[in-house]
């Protein structure tokens, strides 16, 4: 083959490869997507809205969050419009400092509850870096992304007030309590998809908060037992239950609570077993990856 054929042969190949990725891309268009990513022992999600917007919550431990973000995301966008965090905790947190290497961060939601640690510092370090657009989170207000929107159901401003002066013995009391809501709850027709993201909430609190029910339940604090009960099961009745979990020596996910979604007939998904969780909506129906 001459030199100018062999040219061409790749540069077809280039090119068909890159239509494939652009299909493959444009094929996520128009269907929710949560992506609960395999971090470790931690929490770290990416919400991908209808219209393409992306939205991370947490990070995970380590840096295995950006592995996620570059499978799930188109490879020339490195611009995320919205990163949560829901409490300052190292499974929760670091990960983000590498997100903030990585990808131009538009809007940052946090509490402004601070934690003693490097790790929180560097990662103040990196948010004042990046210049985001840096916007506080207190119980009742309304985050909208793209055509998505999330309910604060926690903390409460009060909380917030107080844990500013002195924080809470146990940060995980302070984590953001998020229900995501998709599609038109007035609307006659159409899929409405709802979704309680729990961070490592504890179940005394969790429960005076859920207050409808939801097809999907990320279950709080790994699956620790302190987390959940049969109580928030019953008031959110969902279909389908995510375990953000890895590799611990703390027994998550307990059998305790293991046993009360296999009771339940919920249906079971962890990091630590199947990897990456996709769940995907469309206007018309729900299914997992």
């Amino acid at each position: 083959m001459s030199p100018k054929n062999k040219f061409l042969l790749v540069t077809a190949l280039i090119f068909a490869g890159l239509g494939l990725l652009l299909i493959i891309q444009a094929s996520s268009f128009g269907k929710l997507r949560l992506i609960f990513c395999d971090v470790g022992q931690g929490d770290g999600m990416l919400i991908v809205t209808p219209k393409g917007s992306q939205f991370v919550i947490d990070g995970g431990p380590g840096s295995r969050i950006g592995e996620c973000l570059g499978q799930y995301m188109p490879f020339w966008d490195r611009r995320i419009e919205g990163m949560l965090l829901t409490h300052p905790q190292k499974d929760h947190m670091e990960g983000q400092v590498e997100i903030f290497k990585r990808y131009k961060v538009e809007r940052v939601f946090a509490t402004g509850i601070k934690a003693q640690s490097e790790l929180y510092k560097a990662w103040e370090k990196s948010l004042a870096d990046e210049r985001s657009k840096v916007i506080t989170v207190q119980g009742g207000q309304k985050i909208a992304i793209g055509d998505v929107t999330f309910d604060v159901l926690w903390p409460s401003v009060d909380k917030i007030s107080l844990w500013r002066i002195a924080a809470p013995r146990d940060l995980n009391e302070s984590s953001i309590v998020l229900r995501l809501n998709f599609g038109d709850p007035s609307a006659s027709s159409g899929l409405k998809l709802c979704a309680y993201l729990t961070g490592d909430i504890t179940r005394e609190i969790l429960e005076g908060l859920v207050d409808k029910s939801c097809q999907i339940l990320k279950i709080a604090h790994h699956g620790s037992k302190t987390g959940t009960s049969e109580a928030i099961l019953n008031s959110v009745n969902p279909s389908v239950a995510v375990i953000q979990v890895g590799k611990n020596s703390y027994g998550h996910p307990h059998r305790e609570v293991l046993d009360m979604l296999s009771k339940k007939k919920i249906k079971t998904l962890r990091n630590d077993l199947e990897g990456d969780i996709e769940v995907d909506a469309t206007k018309k129906s729900i299914y997992v990856r």
